[in-house]
This record gives C-alpha cells, structure tokens and sequence, in this order.
C-alpha cells in the first residue's frame, strides 16, 4: 500500500493517516495549553509533552508555535465562514440580528478556546499577525452580507470604520463572557447589548452622533 501525502494546513507533509491524527492531536493540545495559559509563556517542549509526543515528531509537523497559532486561526475561520453566511442581509432586522447572535454565541460554546485565544491577541499593543489575519478576514466576511459593513470599508469613512471595528470587538468579548457563563444575567445582558450596538451600526444610526 502506497503512502498518501497529506497537507494539513502546515507547510510539511504528513504522510498517513496516524501523522494526520497526530497532526490535529498537536494542534488541539495547543490550543488546550493557549487557551489555559496564554500564548506567550507556552513552549514547544510543553506542547510536545502534553501531546505525548517526543520534541522531534512535534517538528516534523510545525516549525514552531506561531505556525500552530496560523493553522488554529484558519481552521476557526473556515468553521466560522458558513456561521456568518446564515447572516440575513444586506439590511436585516433587529430580530433577524438577535437570532444570529443566538447563533453565534452557540458556535462560540462549541469553539471557546479558539475564540479566546484570537478575541484576547488582537487586543495585544502588538497584535498577533495570526489574530490580525482573523480580524481582517471576519470584517471580509462581514462585509460580504452587510450593506454597512460594506460601506465602512470605504476609503474616506473613518467614523463608519471605527464603529465596524467596536462593534465586532463588542460583539467578540460579549461571547465569549457568554461561554464562560451562559447561564449568567449579566453574560445574556452583553450579549443583548452587542446585538443592540450590531443593529444600530446596521441601521448607520451613529451618523446622528455619539452613542
């Protein structure tokens, strides 16, 4: 039986089906080690430990951690892309808004460690090129279903682009404050609230001036 080469989101090679499942074994335990710890104190050596690997199998597969935290981030965003393509648009109501967030916060239970990971390193002073490729690509995603997502892309609309980034930043803590608590007064009151600020950004009520 020949061997399949398969490429999973690193840029070397695992070659059967136990190296693919060794593969996605390394990068959940890092994401665990990411998500419990944080991203800067977390070392190679701990990841391999944690894996039950020896350090040498954890570098046939990744070069290092920040190439880890790249294939973290892409498949977040693939499972995330078909969530914000169930986003009623280009104008949708605030009922329609709410239903979706109710979405999201589901898929955010089902996904916590990553979207903590990504939500707390783009608030860094340097944020992460892995956290600021997921930013880029959620405003994308965003754009390509609402109108006024569109619209602040725009050169020339610095107010209109400063809200679209509160408001996904709103709308990133409120959910995974959520995960954490769903069963919180004050989890489902910023969740309420991220919506609220969601549909007013929809509505481009902030033209009328500050919040």
């Amino acid at each position: 039986m020949n061997e399949t080469s398969l490429v999973i989101g690193s840029a070397l090679p695992v070659r059967n089906p136990r190296g693919a499942a060794t593969h996605l074994r390394i990068r959940e335990v890092a994401a665990s080690l990411f998500f419990e710890l944080g991203f800067s104190p977390v070392t190679m050596e701990e990841i391999a430990q944690a894996a039950g690997i020896r350090r040498s199998t954890l570098y046939l597969h990744f070069r290092d951690k920040e190439e880890i935290l790249a294939e973290i981030s892409d498949d977040f965003t693939r499972k995330l892309r078909p969530v914000v393509d169930r986003l009623p648009g280009p104008d949708p109501t605030h009922g329609e808004l709410a239903a979706w967030v109710d979405d999201m916060a589901d898929f955010v239970s089902s996904e916590r460690a990553a979207t903590e990971i990504l939500v707390s390193l783009s608030h860094l002073p340097m944020v992460h090129p892995a956290a600021l490729a997921f930013g880029h690509e959620l405003t994308r995603m965003m754009a390509g279903r609402l109108a006024a997502f569109r619209r602040a892309l725009q050169p020339g609309q610095p107010l209109a682009f400063a809200w679209a980034i509160s408001t996904l930043d709103s709308l990133g803590w409120a959910l995974c404050h959520h995960a954490r608590a769903p069963d919180s007064d004050v989890a489902r009151c910023r969740l309420s609230v991220a919506t609220e600020l969601l549909d007013r950004f929809v509505r481009e009520d902030f033209q009328t001036g500050p919040i």
